[in-house]
């Protein structure tokens, strides 16, 4: 199997490098530490706008792959869109109306989303969503908390799921919702994660809903979201994550010293910098593979799986590599995009961020305990665990 990309779509990487080379020049009077990006809303708003401008928030396969990969490579906010986070579920469940409206805006960049489905009880086992959303009318009054939601401070629209039935077993009895985040009665709170930027809660307190609220089929919203997630998995953003790491490691490599010592003289550091390289590209390789397999059609949900657990699993091992080498340098902390970078911090700063900030990976978009379930059960026919 032959899983390299044609010359057509090397130009096409090329022609991201340098449009994200240009729009992120200066992005540093922009920083926003509160955010996940590292930068302003407006910043990120007019970045989707010029992307989606030339098609590229509206993307699949190969194309979207590479554009991830370059995006997270160079830290652009691109990678949390609208169209990445809610365009299969409205493209693929919504109403004529519902896609005629949000989905040519969400390619634009004119509309941002998140998806809000985590709950204080249901993280990795969304079956004990306990938000409920009751008949009133034609339409329903929604009420419930959800937790740990990237962006909805700064989102237009948000896609949520809650129970509308409790006669039947959980997974018949979800629903999925689109929700105007003006809409009253919803409250955004924001909570700080270990690595300074926010995540946030989401309250429904008695939020009346119109019937064009309703995403898909009322008592759908398990298989929905299930496939929603899986389409908006993709280890190509962890990969280009990844290869910045492994660059910053290949230049602390290049020009630091331990003890008066160069680390490029260190074999030990200089293993370690070719054993990652190795490992990256074995990550790559198998993100390929799970890629093209997609694309043409074989279906094998373990695939996806194992790229997501090998990319993330990954990008932690260089962090902790990183920051062991850097010694105490690793260890001074600093957000991106600041333009007050600490001194002595090894990568100025970055490599202690990365080490905090890659837990993030194993849990988001399903925790890779799951991830290896699914690997287990359906890639190697192991029975489920009781």
């Amino acid at each position: 199997m032959d899983f390299r990309f044609d010359p057509g779509i090397e130009t096409f990487r090329a022609e991201v490098r340098a449009f994200l080379a240009d729009a992120l020049a200066g992005a540093d009077r922009h920083a926003d530490s509160l955010d996940l990006t590292g930068l302003a809303e407006s910043y990120e708003r007019d970045l989707h706008r010029r992307a989606g401008a030339r098609g590229w928030l509206d993307l699949d396969g190969v194309r979207k792959a590479v554009f991830d990969f370059e995006a997270a490579r160079c830290d652009a906010p691109l990678i949390d869109t609208a169209m990445t986070l809610a365009g299969h579920a409205v493209a693929t469940y919504g109403s004529p109306a519902q896609r005629g409206d949000l989905l040519p805006r969400m390619a634009t960049g004119e509309v941002e989303m998140c998806i809000a489905y985590t709950e204080d009880a249901a993280g990795s086992d969304l079956s004990a969503i306990a938000a409920l959303a009751s008949r009133d009318g034609d339409g329903w009054v929604l009420s419930g908390h959800k937790v740990l939601v990237t962006g909805a401070h700064k989102a237009d629209w948000c896609c949520t799921v809650a129970r509308t039935r409790f006669d039947v077993p959980a997974r018949q009895g979800m629903t999925m919702f689109l929700i105007d985040m003006r809409t009253p009665g919803v409250e955004i709170v924001r909570r700080p994660t270990m690595n300074g930027w926010t995540l946030d809660d989401v309250g429904f307190n008695d939020v009346y809903l119109g019937p064009e609220a309703v995403l898909g089929e009322p008592g759908a919203g398990w298989a929905q979201l299930t496939a929603a997630a899986a389409a908006e998995r993709s280890s190509m953003f962890w990969l280009g994550n990844a290869r910045h790491v492994l660059d910053l490691l290949v230049a602390l490599v290049r020009t630091g010293t331990r003890d008066g010592t160069p680390l490029a003289d260190d074999p030990i550091a200089r293993d370690t910098v070719a054993r990652f390289a190795v490992a990256l590209a074995d990550a790559e390789r198998l993100a390929r593979r799970a890629l093209w397999s997609d694309i043409t059609g074989q279906d094998d949900p373990a695939l996806p799986a194992m790229a997501k657990v090998t990319a993330t699993e990954l990008l932690q091992d260089l962090a902790q590599a990183a920051t062991e080498l850097a010694g105490p340098a690793g260890l001074i902390w600093s957000p991106l995009f600041t333009s007050d970078r600490p001194m002595h911090g090894a990568g100025d700063g970055r490599l202690a961020w990365e080490y905090l900030e890659r837990v993030h990976g194993t849990i988001s978009v399903g925790a890779n305990e799951l991830q290896r379930d699914t690997i287990a059960q359906r890639g190697l026919g192991l029975p489920r665990g009781r």
